[in-house]
Order: C-alpha cells, then structure tokens, then sequence
C-alpha cells in the first residue's frame, strides 16, 4: 500500500479518490485552502486533511507535506483565472517538491481532448500537464469526459430562463465520479514511462438528446434553442475531442444517476388519477 497525497482534496473528485484510494487500504493526506468540518459533504474520515495554498506556499512547507509520500494525485479543478494560475504554479512547486522529498508518482487528473482545444481553461490544463510531464518524477495523466454533476449545473444554468441552448451536433460522454476515482487510485501503481490516458462514460449522446432527459426527469419545461458551434468550447465540442468512443468506463448512464441522486417528482393527486392520454380514469 501506498502514501498518497491529494492536491484538492475537498473537490468533487478529490473527495471521491480519498474514498477509493482508502477503500484499497492506502494511507491518505489531503492539502487544500481549506479543512472541512466532520459535518461537511466532502468530509471523508480518516484523511489526513491540511492547509496550503499553493498560490503563496514556499518549498519548505511543501517538503513536510510531501514528507513520506510515496504518490501525489493532483486533482486541482476550477474555471475561475486564479484557478487557472494555480494550475501552472502549483504544478511548478509540486515537482520540485515532489522531486526533493523522492516521491516516486505523480497522478494528474485532467480533460479529454484538453490540448486540441484554444479555450483558456483547457490551455491551462494543457500546460499544467506539460509541467508534470517535463518534471523529474514519472508521472500519469488521468484524462476523463465530463461527469455527472458537472452536467447538472450546466443544464441547470441554462434552464434558468426556460430557454436552453442546445446542439443535436455537440456530443457528450458523462462519467460517473466514482468511475473517475477508481481508474486514478489504479494509476497509483503505475511505474517506469510517463503515459497520458483518457475515460469516458458507458453512453454517448447529444447535448438536446440529454437536455430532454433531463427535463423529463424533472417535469420542466424550456425552450430547446439550436445554437451554432462557434465560440472555442464550441469548436472544441463540434471537433468531437471531448469523447473517448473506444475507452469507456462504468455501466451508469445520465438517466441511471438522475434516478439516483434525484428522483423524479411524485405525481399529483390529478396525475396519478389520470390515463396515459390525461383523461380522468372513471372512480
């Protein structure tokens, strides 16, 4: 078993690695900007949970938290551009530290398709890459497809209004987070070359094919609004770069994890009375 730190921690997948990874005996530390409570959503018991922003940290106080480790996942993630910085300058005193301590693994957890794509958050993660790959320490790219609860909150954003932004061309591959988990504590044990590896979900379908689900699931009603590929996410999405057609993971489809982690509204007195064209049934 090993000793492993995990960069992001708190995050969605980072909470849900520390879960994996102790769940196959692993030792956990977990550094982020902040510590979560015992009450917290992605509080997981028995990390080993400290604070660092890697923004402003030097390398003495990376060298005790890198102290001991034998891997360090990265699982740092957001859209904002100080998220982005991170990216590069966390990467940067991540290797060096890792490379003085004589950590024998770095894991990084990234996009499909990230380096095909001239959107800035994609760029970031490109070079975040480039800075574990070119490092001293042997290191795995983990890429995946977008998951689950990264899907919820774009459609929900954009049903906002009751008019969606939709594409039939635009195709997406969601994963399941735990899937994620698994096929990072895998990359642990992986030794010798650097390698760049890329997962999707079991399913494939357009972006107005999964919105409809999702509204019918939920029983609201939009707009659905074709809007043209053009914008870099659009082109990135349009190019196809964002699925893994031959390297799929996990059996939970989006209509699996909507059943899930919402069910569907309970039906009215009206509706449960009613016949499948929406006539009363007789009493």
């Amino acid at each position: 078993m090993s000793s492993i730190l995990i960069v992001g921690g708190t995050g969605l997948v980072g909470s849900a690695v520390a879960v994996a990874a102790l769940a196959r005996g692993h030792a956990v530390r977990s550094v982020s900007r902040e510590v979560p409570t015992p009450d917290a959503a992605n509080f997981v018991p028995d990390v080993d949970y400290r604070v660092c922003n890697l923004y402003h940290s030097h390398q003495t106080e990376l060298d005790e938290h890198l102290h001991g480790i034998d891997v360090v996942i990265d699982c740092l993630n957001g859209v904002s551009h100080v998220a982005q910085a991170v990216f590069r300058v966390g990467a940067v005193q991540i290797t060096d530290a890792a490379a003085h301590v004589g950590v024998t693994r770095i894991v990084v957890v990234s996009d499909v398709g990230c380096d095909q794509s001239d959107f800035a958050y994609y760029e970031a993660k490109t070079d975040q890459e480039g800075v574990y790959l070119d490092s001293a320490v042997g290191t795995t790219v983990v890429r995946f497809t977008v998951v689950f609860e990264q899907m919820l909150q774009i459609i929900e954003k954009a049903s906002r209004f009751r008019v969606m932004p939709t594409s039939g061309r635009a195709q997406l591959q969601p994963i399941d987070v735990a899937d994620v988990a698994e096929v990072i504590v895998d990359a642990v044990s992986d030794t010798g070359a650097d390698k760049i590896t890329s997962y999707g979900g079991p399913e494939i379908a357009s972006v107005r094919s999964l919105s409809r689900q999702w509204l019918a699931h939920t029983g609201r009603r939009a707009l659905l609004v074709p809007v043209p590929l053009v914008t870099a996410i659009g082109r990135y999405l349009r190019s196809g770069a964002n699925i893994v057609p031959d390297s799929r993971r996990g059996s939970t489809t989006w209509q699996d994890w909507l059943n899930k982690s919402s069910p569907p509204p309970a039906p009215t007195a009206f509706e449960s009375n009613t016949h499948p064209n929406g006539t009363p049934s007789p009493a």
